[in-house]
């Protein structure tokens, strides 16, 4: 068996550092929200981060669902059939939408459910407003994923890195204005951040369409706008492929998100944290991300072309990056641990529970980066079914209750909240790798 895949490095840095960039930059959007809303106030500090947990569960559940359509895409790429890659990202675009439309109503409901979450009683003023404007900017981040989705798989990942990093400009830009009423503009603080983040949907939903249209590299899927008809049977397909992927990533993220509901009984400071570090962690994760989206569409292509060889060696060569990747970047989170917090907030108590918090996170890193890497292979193979019930198990009946047991019963606090991660992560890494295994050496998918 190989182990150096010279090759796969290569492609796999070419697909994936334009993600990656595109990912870190929508991270450091978030953490310059965060930092901003922070020297605003404590307070609304944590009501963001708080709404921002739940929003996110509810994002990464559309986010995967749009995933669906890379297996397609990436395959049809590979055979050279622009017709039907239009048909499919037609179909996309409908799915997502009235995938979307649901969870709209899913956040309208935690709109009216806030009060009876346990949460500070000075936070709620705070968070109303500012779910309500990120609800409003929904729809458009549907329509822009369907198109990068299609970018992406057909291996053009620098166009969503270029859209991402003038989205995430102008949000910084209105944040500075809105927040903190720079410019004549009104100082509005939470509300402020709320609005800059919706202005800047709309941008990235705007420039996605146009590029698509206008750009000369596109004209034979342009060509083909009129003439392709979405059909049932490629909904029906994505529906298949998009809702376990969406649960599965669900799953992960409410390992995370319903955590925060734990560490608001412990007070605002220690929900602040969590806040701090969820940061740290999504921008190293977001480095996996950008590696593991690359394997998912080589995966695709080499399952279009039925090379399940070129399958594997794509997905451990992803596996062996991202290894290298965690241990650079566990060092250097670990080595900055007490001084992380003092980006947003100067307050002495949540610097010291940040620093407690960075055990447990570099600890989960190597299942982080198992679990994401065949969770990608496995979408990028259109077998999905096992990723959501492997992901119940890791996430719900392992990482949250044990979450619970360590942080809650044995009081263990925000230490204990977090170290239920690393036994959730290495449990779906392990899981994931084993399906991997059996389905690419099978030679055949089994749905």
């Amino acid at each position: 068996m190989r182990f150096y895949f010279p090759k796969e490095y290569k492609a796999l840095i070419k697909l994936g550092v334009p993600i990656t960039i595109g990912q870190v930059g929508l991270t450091l959007q978030n953490l310059a929200d965060n930092v901003m809303v922070g020297r605003h106030s404590t307070a609304e500090l944590a009501a963001a981060g708080f709404v921002n947990n739940m929003f996110m569960l509810v994002l990464l559940l559309t986010i995967g669902f749009s995933l669906g359509a890379v297996s397609q895409i990436g395959a049809l790429y590979a055979q050279g059939n622009k017709k039907r890659i239009v048909e499919v990202l037609k179909s996309s675009i409908a799915c997502d939408m009235l995938q979307g439309l649901l969870m709209c109503l899913v956040l309208v409901a935690l709109y009216f459910f806030l009060p009876m979450m346990g949460q500070p009683d000075e936070l709620l003023p705070l968070m109303r407003p500012y779910l309500v404007i990120q609800i409003c900017s929904l729809p458009f981040m549907f329509v822009a994923g369907a198109f990068k989705q299609f970018t992406d798989s057909i291996n053009d990942t620098a166009v969503a890195m270029t859209i991402m990093l003038i989205g995430n400009a102008w949000n910084i830009v209105g944040n500075w204005l809105l927040i903190f009423g720079n410019c004549g503009f009104p100082e509005m603080g939470i509300e402020g951040a709320a609005w800059a983040t919706f202005s800047s949907r709309v941008v990235i939903m705007v420039l996605t369409i146009a590029v698509f249209f206008l750009r000369p590299k596109y004209k034979t899927y342009v060509a083909h706008w009129k003439t392709a008809k979405m059909c049932k049977a490629d909904m029906s397909k994505l529906n298949r492929l998009g809702w376990p992927i969406a649960i599965q990533m669900g799953m992960e993220s409410a390992s995370f998100t319903l955590v925060a509901i734990f560490l608001g009984w412990m007070g605002t400071n220690v929900l602040a944290a969590h806040q701090v570090m969820l940061n740290m962690a999504n921008l190293i994760f977001m480095f996996y991300i950008g590696i593991s989206s690359a394997v998912t569409i080589r995966v695709s292509n080499y399952n279009g072309l039925q090379n399940m060889r070129g399958v594997r060696h794509a997905a451990v060569a992803g596996w062996q990056m991202i290894l290298c990747l965690g241990i650079v970047l566990s060092i250097v989170a670990f080595s900055f641990r007490h001084d992380i917090s003092f980006l947003f907030t100067d307050d002495a108590e949540v610097a010291a529970i940040v620093a407690g918090m960075a055990y447990p996170l570099v600890l989960y890193q190597l299942g982080d980066g198992m679990q994401v890497t065949f969770a990608n292979a496995l979408r990028g193979l259109g077998d999905v079914k096992m990723l959501m019930r492997y992901s119940f198990l890791a996430y719900m009946v392992i990482s949250l209750p044990l979450s619970y047991l360590m942080g809650v019963v044995l009081d263990w606090q925000a230490f204990g909240i977090w170290m239920g991660f690393p036994f959730g992560l290495t449990t779906a890494g392990i899981l994931y790798l084993r399906r991997f295994l059996k389905v690419s050496y099978d030679g055949k998918l089994r749905h």
